[in-house]
């Protein structure tokens, strides 16, 4: 297939995607988990409950049957489907990725920041910005990553300049100079779980020009709505909350309505060519897990805060707990900014022990939860977060809270924090 059957094709599906391939029109909205259940509805014709799985990677040409299908790597029929609900559950028009670091690697890709503010927490973003300058460091182009500092006398000083309101934002073009091209903020952060204050950084992105986009993984869409506080897209590792069973990797782009055509059909056409898709059954099992997103993710957000009152007692208490990183808690730094951002306090968060041993053997001691990274599944997890980021506290591990019930948890942290030592 050539490039110009490839763009000509993008284009008839970014069309389709906002008008054929579209949910049933309902007479009442709907909302949250029915959304879930029914975001997706008459985009497939076919008489199963349960959405079919589809392997085919190629579809006979124009046959009615093939629902406009060509080839796999351009669109999928199950893929529409996830998009569609993902855009609902969240607030805009989802690009999905064949994993998280993908779709932050095509956002990076598409808005070609020169000037950028980085905040993530998790090593794995700023390592794809860092091989980003890196590339791009061969040629004439000059990098600039800002801190928080540079962007609060940016903030200042920008106040009286005109300002680019979200709907007229467009990707800056190769001659265009902005104060800053791209701000990337992930709230909750990954392990600390600060908060960002999103609309500060919106307002920044209006002053400068910047494209604002927050990785809202750690709160899932339930937990935080950035594109109602101003954000131009949302990014999950869908691999985690989403998808929810430690059983696919994703990634997904959410781009807000009124970027469509500026930004959500160009990332869709590069796509298209990068080839970072989805595979079939991790597509299909996405869309499986979605349908619970809620009912896991309310449940998982309740026991945590439970299991989170529980060790800041044990941090009042003086025993071996010396720090509870969670926002719901008065004695996190962000608690004030969490109170306006956070629809529920997330399930994934951190606390500290007096050492690098105790911390060790509490992950050895551990009888239910199990040491592994990665965090969104039905499993409770622990991860010694050290041995990924050096730059994380030795003594500190991430918990990632799983559907046991969490008296179960709480017995379990109490004797791994006896033998801790």
């Amino acid at each position: 297939m050539s490039n110009t059957d490839d763009s000509m094709n993008v284009r008839s599906h970014c069309s389709a995607s906002k008008s054929s391939l579209k949910p049933h029109n309902l007479p009442f909205p709907i909302h949250g988990s029915t959304i879930e259940c029914h975001g997706d509805d008459g985009i497939e014709t076919t008489g199963d409950i349960a959405a079919p799985l589809h392997v085919s990677t190629t579809f006979v040409s124009g046959a009615p049957e093939s629902c406009g299908q060509v080839y796999s790597r351009l669109n999928t029929v199950t893929r529409t489907r996830v998009e569609a609900l993902l855009g609902a559950v969240e607030g805009g028009q989802a690009i999905t990725y064949s994993s998280g670091l993908s779709a932050a690697t095509a956002l990076i890709h598409c808005i070609k920041p020169r000037r950028m503010y980085v905040d993530a927490g998790y090593h794995g973003v700023r390592a794809a910005f860092k091989l980003w300058s890196e590339r791009g460091s061969f040629g004439s182009e000059i990098f600039e990553v800002f801190t928080l500092e540079q962007c609060k006398q940016l903030y200042e000083q920008r106040e009286s300049q005109p300002r680019t309101e979200r709907t007229l934002w467009h990707p800056v073009d190769t001659k265009e100079e902005r104060a800053l091209d791209l701000i990337w903020v992930e709230s909750p952060n990954n392990p600390y779980a600060n908060v960002a204050d999103i609309e500060w950084f919106s307002e920044l992105a209006s002053r400068t020009g910047a494209c604002l986009a927050v990785d809202s993984t750690l709160s899932s869409p339930l937990g935080q709505r950035p594109l109602e506080h101003g954000a131009h897209v949302v990014m999950h590792a869908s691999t985690k909350y989403l998808a929810g069973h430690s059983d696919l990797l994703g990634g997904v782009l959410i781009v807000h309505s009124s970027l469509s055509d500026v930004l959500a059909c160009k990332l869709l056409a590069e796509r298209t060519i990068d080839g970072a898709v989805m595979g079939n059954l991790e597509t299909w099992l996405l869309l499986r897990s979605i349908r619970t997103l809620s009912l896991r993710v309310r449940r998982q957000c309740q026991t945590a805060s439970i299991v989170v009152e529980w060790l800041e007692k044990q941090r009042i208490d003086g025993r071996k707990v010396k720090k509870v990183h969670h926002p719901s808690l008065a004695s996190h730094p962000n608690y004030s900014i969490a109170t306006r951002y956070l629809l529920l306090p997330p399930a994934t968060f951190s606390f500290e022990l007096e050492s690098e041993s105790q911390a060790k053997s509490f992950a050895q001691s551990l009888i239910l939860c199990t040491p592994a990274t990665s965090l969104g599944g039905v499993e409770t997890l622990i991860d010694w977060r050290h041995m990924h980021d050096t730059s994380v506290s030795a003594a500190l591990l991430r918990v990632s809270i799983g559907l046991e019930e969490s008296e179960d948890i709480i017995q379990d942290f109490e004797q791994a924090l006896n033998k801790a030592k």
